[in-house]
């Protein structure tokens, strides 16, 4: 996106020459509101994902969509900003939070209709410049919140330029966020105000993290990032600690919780694993040659479904520990991410949008 922006700012230049604004100044992602378009449905779309009875899909210049029969037809939501939206959830029927690029997060009152900015990765920054100078104030002894102001620092000078990949709430007041770099950011009102969790993450690489699963116990997380970062994160304890035995260290996109309280994570090079006591051991996957896998869903029979990126479909009916590949793997293009439709299909989002496959085949 950001090449694709700077390549249109050029072009603008060289037709715009006495034009004193810049491309920059005047095309601001987080200041334009996403434009209607009859073909949100058919754009890019990174995430899809069902609440309730409404489906909802997110996804390029603030494109977020939702259906009330099925995914037969959407509807657009009005968003305040034109950010690459990468992750949706709903605590009820009508209190449903977005994030995406530019750190941004949306938050909705009405089911999605409707869309506001909560929070924009530029607040990241200089708010974490005067959190965590406080927190060096107050614990002198404590180095690491030095080193978190030269992160803030940092991030004050590169801008609104980091993702959030993920986000989930406990209640309509608690909830966590999750991005690049390692961002962690909790609410405890709703999402009037976010405090910077940073320093209670054990990843000294600041590595991405991408996904996370709920494991067996209450407000507990299995999350999985890059360069094979694996965390136990609490959220009654408001800390994540690191998993160090780690059976691949390369980066994972995706983790499903299986019936029986297994994580199932995927990541580059198709590569699977499952772990049934919280990453002390490891079991490989047995599966067939696959692009990297980027989102895996549990359907209400249990059935684990995951999805590599170019367009591979691949089925578990045993918990995870064995996939097969679907009849309709590559029918479907590129997918970025799935959810369970109606009966036995899938409702696939990918970078023309939705579609829908069956998997009784």
């Amino acid at each position: 996106m950001a090449i694709r922006k700077a390549l249109l700012g050029m072009m603008l230049g060289a037709l715009l020459i006495p034009c004193t604004l810049s491309y920059a100044e005047t095309y601001d992602v987080l200041k334009l509101p996403a434009a209607p378009t009859a073909l949100a449905a058919k754009a890019p779309l990174f995430v899809i994902k069902k609440f309730g009875n409404r489906y909802y899909a997110a996804g390029d210049r603030g494109h977020i969509i939702y259906s009330d029969d099925n995914g037969a037809s959407w509807t657009q939501a009005k968003v305040p900003v034109r950010s690459t939206l990468l992750d949706i959830f709903f605590i009820n029927d009508k209190q449903g939070w977005a994030v995406g690029h530019e750190g941004v997060i949306l938050h909705s009152s009405d089911g999605g209709a409707n869309w506001e900015l909560q929070y924009d990765g530029l607040r990241y920054g200089e708010e974490g410049v005067a959190y965590y100078t406080k927190m060096a104030a107050e614990n002198p002894d404590n180095e690491l919140f030095d080193v978190m102001i030269g992160e803030m620092e940092f991030a004050v000078e590169q801008g609104a330029d980091k993702p959030f990949f993920g986000v989930v709430f406990y209640d309509e007041k608690h909830g966590h966020v999750a991005g690049a770099y390692g961002m962690m950011m909790v609410t405890f009102d709703g999402g009037k105000t976010w405090e910077h969790r940073l320093h209670n993450v054990e990843n000294e690489n600041f590595n991405h993290i991408f996904d996370f699963s709920p494991l067996p116990e209450s407000g507990r997380f299995f999350l999985s990032g890059e360069a094979g970062l694996l965390l136990i994160g609490d959220a009654n304890e408001q800390i994540a600690k690191r998993v160090h035995s780690v059976p691949w260290e390369g980066s994972f996109f995706a983790t499903v919780a299986a019936s029986d309280g297994a994580i199932i994570m995927g990541g580059l090079r198709g590569r699977m694993f499952r772990t049934a006591d919280e990453g002390q051991t490891w079991t490989v996957v047995e599966k067939p040659p696959t692009s990297a896998i980027v989102a895996e869903t549990r359907l209400e029979d249990g059935t684990i479904v995951a999805a590599g990126v170019g367009g591979e479909i691949l089925v578990s009916k045993d918990n995870g520990f064995k996939f097969a590949m679907s009849p309709v793997a590559g029918t479907a293009g590129p997918i970025f991410d799935l959810t369970q439709g109606e009966g036995s299909t899938l409702l696939l989002a990918g970078p023309k949008g939705i579609k829908s496959v069956s998997l009784a085949q």
